[in-house]
C-alpha cells in the first residue's frame, strides 16, 4: 500500500522531522495433502521471513511498520511492543493506527498484510515491536511470531539545532523545549518572545523602592529626595543630618529635620 495512502488512511498529520518504514514478511505455510485412501492434514513448522533492521527515528516523526502473513486459512494479525512499562499487545489509539488489507490469494496462498502507523513519535515509543499472525487448522491453533527489532525515538534538541524560537533562554526537554526569561522581562502569550517588566508601576509608581523608582529595560533603580541618602539595600532611604556633616552653611545653630534642616541665631 503507497505510503501516501496509509498516512491518510492513518489520520496522521505530515510528520515534522521523517519517516522510517519497516518492512517484513512471516510466512505461516501450512500444505493440506490428500491422497486416495484417507485424507490426511500435515503442518509443516512455520518459516518465518524478516526483513527489517533495528531503526532509530526522530520525536514527531512517523513510523510505519509492514507486517505480511501467509498462512492456509486466513491468518490474524496481531502487534505487541515490550519497553520499560512491559511488554503490551498494541490497540488504536489517537497516536496509534492499524491497518490491516484485504486478503489476497496467490498460487491457493493467502496473505495479509497489517499496517502499524504511529504519528508523531515520542520516546514512549521506543521498544521492541513483534507482528504476530494466526489461525486454526482442524481445530488447532497456530500462532507465528516475527523476530523481534527494535524502534528507537530520538529526542530532537530544539536548543541545540536552534529551531524553538525562544528569544532569551531555551531548555530542552525530551520531546520537547521550554522558553523562558531573563530577569527583568516576562514571557508573552506566544511563549517564546520576551518583553520587559515595568518594576516601577506597583505602589502607585515606586515599585520596590521607598521613594523613587526609573524603569530601565530588563531592570530598574531606586533614587531618593532631596535630603536623603541610598541605603545599602539601594532601596530605601535614610535621612542626611546635614547639622553633623557640617554642610548646612548655618552661621550659628543648625537644627536637623526628616530631609531637611534649619538655620537660627
Amino acid at each position: 500500500m503507497a505510503f501516501d495512502k496509509l498516512t491518510r488512511l492513518s489520520g496522521c498529520s505530515s510528520p515534522r522531522i521523517r519517516t522510517i518504514v519497516i518492512q517484513m514478511t512471516l510466512t505461516a505455510v501450512i500444505f493440506i495433502l490428500v491422497s486416495l485412501s484417507d485424507c490426511q492434514v500435515i503442518q509443516e513448522p512455520p518459516a518465518v521471513i524478516v526483513y527489517s533492521n533495528n531503526v532509530s527515528s526522530d520525536t514527531g516523526s512517523l513510523v510505519i511498520i509492514s507486517c505480511t502473513v501467509f498462512a492456509i486459512p486466513l491468518p490474524n494479525i496481531t502487534w505487541t511492543v515490550t519497553n520499560q512499562y512491559g511488554s503490551t499487545h498494541i490497540v488504536e489509539n489517537t497516536s496509534t493506527t492499524i491497518i490491516t488489507t484485504s486478503a489476497l490469494t496467490v498460487q491457493n496462498y493467502t496473505y495479509a498484510t497489517s499496517h502499524l502507523v504511529i504519528c508523531n513519535t515520542t520516546e514512549n515509543d521506543t521498544g521492541t515491536y513483534t507482528c504476530s499472525g494466526s489461525n486454526q487448522v482442524n481445530g488447532s491453533s497456530l500462532t507465528v511470531t516475527s523476530e523481534e527489532f527494535g524502534v528507537a525515538i530520538r529526542d530532537v534538541n530544539e536548543c541545540a539545532l536552534n529551531i524553538s524560537g525562544c528569544r532569551h533562554v531555551c531548555t530542552n526537554t525530551m520531546g520537547s523545549y521550554y522558553c523562558s526569561c531573563y530577569p527583568g522581562y516576562q514571557l508573552q502569550a506566544d511563549l517564546r518572545i520576551c518583553s520587559d517588566i515595568n518594576e516601577c508601576l506597583p505602589n502607585g509608581g515606586s515599585g520596590p523602592c521607598e521613594q523613587c523608582c526609573t524603569n530601565t529595560i530588563g531592570s530598574f533603580s531606586c533614587s531618593c529626595h532631596s535630603g536623603y541618602i541610598q541605603s545599602a539595600s539601594g532601596l530605601s532611604c535614610n535621612d542626611i543630618d546635614e547639622c553633623v556633616m557640617n554642610t548646612s552653611g548655618c552661621s550659628q545653630n543648625c537644627t536637623n529635620t526628616i530631609g531637611s534642616y534649619n538655620c537660627s541665631c
